[in-house]
């Protein structure tokens, strides 16, 4: 019986050439997270607006940000785009807006990778910190994100008006 294939994982930073990919992948990801406790305000204050094509062009042309792609056999499968923000006390904080894994390709290392890739992008800016978002029922992610040395370090609290 031949041995089983293993999937070749790569993360490399995106180029121009994977527009199209980011832009799939960041669909799927605001779909899947559309219906979670949270997503509403979340996708209107965070989410990248149409066109997303002129979205990922401005982060991949940007020093400041940085768009990763995940692949499996060189096939895109998760993205990370990340940033850069200065802070008051002169300090810079790398924050990832969007980390996301199509579900029929997690728990293989593609997170895992995505995220050390960032990490290392962030210590390279000159970042002391890294932070992402996960909304409140999205117990895997957090879970993820702690396995992988994340801490909670804020709580957003949110009243909605009728």
């Amino acid at each position: 019986m031949p041995a089983a294939t293993e999937l070749r994982l790569a993360t490399r930073v995106g180029s121009e050439d994977d527009l199209q990919s980011f832009v799939e992948l960041y669909r799927g990801f605001r779909e899947e997270i559309a219906s979670e406790r949270g997503a509403v305000v979340h996708l209107s204050r965070e989410a990248f607006f149409e066109p997303l094509e002129a979205r990922f062009m401005a982060i991949l042309r940007d020093d400041r940000q940085q768009a990763l792609l995940g692949t499996l056999d060189a096939v895109p499968v998760g993205m990370a785009v990340g940033r850069l923000e200065d802070l008051a006390d002169s300090s810079r904080l790398a924050v990832i807006d969007v980390l996301y894994v199509e579900p029929g390709a997690r728990e293989v290392g593609v997170g895992e990778s995505l995220l050390a890739y960032a990490v290392d992008w962030a210590r390279s800016k000159g970042a002391t910190g890294l932070d992402t978002t996960v909304l409140p029922g999205m117990r895997q992610a957090k879970n993820f994100l702690e396995g992988c040395g994340f801490a909670a370090r804020l709580l957003v609290m949110h009243h909605h008006l009728d």
